[in-house]
């Protein structure tokens, strides 16, 4: 029944038809979008700055302090939208945290 003439969901798609229009059943998969550049400029903002610092980086010594928060200064007065840039690097501030004392790479 997941089969029939090449068509997948055949048995779904057969009970959609009979509630939903043919159009939405049968588009191409579309992604979503996660407003991440408005959550680091609004409720994340604080954990942001935070793992942003530039002491904080500077003593790290792996990414370049300055690059990085021109780009947070960038985005947070509005000119850029660099979240999923900065995300990337949020990623690793949080997992330098909590990963790197156990490996000795702090």
């Amino acid at each position: 029944m997941k089969l029939h003439d090449g068509s997948t969901k055949w048995l779904l798609r057969q009970v959609l038809y009979r509630h939903v229009p043919r159009d939405l059943v049968e588009r191409p998969k579309m992604g979503f979008g996660f407003p991440i550049g408005a959550m680091l400029r609004g409720p994340l903002r604080s954990w942001a700055e935070d793992l942003l610092g530039e002491q904080r980086l500077e003593a790290q010594g792996l990414l370049d302090p300055a690059s990085i928060r021109q780009a947070w200064c960038q985005h947070l007065s509005g000119r850029r939208d660099l979240g999923y840039e900065l995300w990337a690097v949020l990623a690793l501030q949080a997992w330098m945290d909590r990963w790197a004392p156990n490996v000795g790479l702090q």
